[in-house]
């Protein structure tokens, strides 16, 4: 193995991810796409070889909503420069994953969390590694108490905005424990991009958002400028526990350290335990 730079980005077949991976080959990093579909993941790099000119594109077969997926996710390569959790999703309707667990929480707050862990030797094993959490300008909502909707009446806008509030919270807990290392950890949003994202979704707040998609949301080439840029420039070396949002540092917030701890120690027990800590 030589000594080019690796990343992988989760939920890399379409939208925002898809144009992350591109942005990456495009500057000669080696990339892994991460795909719940194997083939569509091959498409997917055979595409963005001959769009960029890098063959140095694999792909990981994982789905982050599912614990034995992620145990048995292989990067096939023996460091990791580049983290990118990207994969989301938001549903309108109550949804659970392979493992039983509400499903926006299981792939947009555990799925990023155990994906760090899983690949954490690996990003220990690079010169200085980064971990860069795709999270967004909705952010609230967060219940430590019902991180499922179990108890409250589900609201899909409201489970999307509480996941990524708790995946901002993750962030800044890594970027604590990273402190004094060659890792660091940044949270980033993408702003507003038009992909397929709302196709889980139907009621009205769908057609306003799918409306006001085709009027005012950017392309995921643009999207995904900010993310790559957090990735790799280097004017951003060591610098970690940041918020970053159109190519600017924002207030990330959410900053409380018990809740975070608290967050954390709840997002450990679905492996410990995963009944355990389940209200469903």
């Amino acid at each position: 193995m030589d000594d080019l730079k690796t990343a992988f980005v989760t939920g890399a077949t379409n939208g925002i991810g898809k144009a992350i991976a591109s942005g990456l080959a495009k500057q000669g990093l080696r990339v892994i796409v991460g795909a719940r579909d194997a083939d569509k993941g091959k498409a997917v790099r055979d595409e963005l070889a001959a769009a960029t000119g890098n063959a140095n594109i694999t792909v990981a077969k994982v789905d982050v909503a599912s614990r034995a997926s992620i145990a048995a996710l292989d990067l096939g390569v023996p460091r990791l420069d580049i983290l990118v959790n990207n994969a989301g999703v938001w549903y309108t309707d109550r949804t659970l994953s392979p493992d039983g667990i509400e499903l926006v929480f299981a792939t947009n707050v555990l799925g990023p969390h155990r994906v760090t862990k899983r690949v954490m030797p690996l990003l220990e094993a690079a010169p200085a590694a980064r971990v860069v959490n795709v999270v967004s300008a909705f952010s609230k909502h967060l219940d430590l108490t019902d991180l499922e909707f179990a108890r409250r009446k589900y609201d899909g806008f409201k489970c999307y905005s509480q996941s990524k509030q708790a995946l901002r919270m993750l962030t800044w807990g890594l970027a604590s424990r990273f402190a004094g290392t060659k890792l660091t950890a940044n949270a980033v949003s993408p702003g507003f991009v038009k992909t397929g994202f709302n196709t889980n979704t139907h009621g009205f707040l769908s057609v306003v958002l799918g409306l006001s998609s085709k009027l005012f949301a950017v392309s995921p080439e643009n999207g995904a400028a900010t993310p790559i840029w957090v990735a790799t420039s280097r004017e951003l070396d060591g610098v970690s526990g940041k918020y970053f949002d159109a190519m600017k540092e924002k207030d990330g917030k959410f900053r409380e350290p018990e809740a975070i701890a608290e967050l954390e120690r709840l997002c450990d027990a679905y492996d410990a335990k995963p009944a355990a800590v389940r209200a469903v």
